[in-house]
């Protein structure tokens, strides 16, 4: 049975997937990277459940927000990051989230919507389900899911460091 599983076209595909430098660099590093902040802010208590809700709001509205972009030589997915802009919003109203917490949530945002249009899609063209996640990450270090987190955490640490530059104090979400 494992045997099975381990020659099946489908998980050969996955493996040449995961191990493509473009998807280490875009998927596999960051959402490596993004679940072990994650986890270290959940042990901390970081995490609260104003928090966790906000990044469910902020993911579905990502989701719906999204679009495809089709042409003859390529299909885009265009996302909006919502949690991104929600993490900038906290900041103006004097809410402070630590950009690696916001770096590793805006990850598994787009992420989450980007495997979950990526299925979408392969079920509406009747494609192959066993490698609709192949498009994931697929422009390597120039794919949204590398610079919209990093844009967004540094945005988070640049603003909050003015702001307590001024004197401010930040509270915790």
């Amino acid at each position: 049975m494992l045997e099975e599983l381990l020659a099946s076209p489908g998980t050969r595909t996955l493996v040449h997937y995961l191990v493509a430098p473009e998807t280490r660099l875009a998927v596999v590093i960051p959402g490596v990277a993004s679940l072990a902040i994650l986890g270290y802010y959940a042990r901390q208590g970081r995490v609260s459940h104003r928090l966790q809700l906000l990044w469910m709001l902020a993911l579905g509205v990502s989701f719906y927000c999204a679009r495809w972009e089709i042409t003859a030589d390529v299909q885009r997915l265009y996302i909006y990051s919502a949690f991104s802009v929600a993490c900038l919003l906290l900041l103006f109203l004097r809410i402070y989230v630590a950009p690696a917490l916001v770096y590793a949530l805006t990850f598994l945002a787009l992420w989450w919507v980007d495997v979950a249009h990526a299925l979408c899609r392969a079920l509406e063209c009747g494609s192959d389900v066993d490698r609709f996640y192949v498009g994931v990450g697929g422009a390597g270090a120039g794919d949204g899911l590398v610079l919209v987190p990093l844009l967004t955490a540094a945005a988070v640490a640049y603003a909050a460091g003015r702001i307590r530059a001024r004197g401010e104090r930040l509270a915790e979400l």
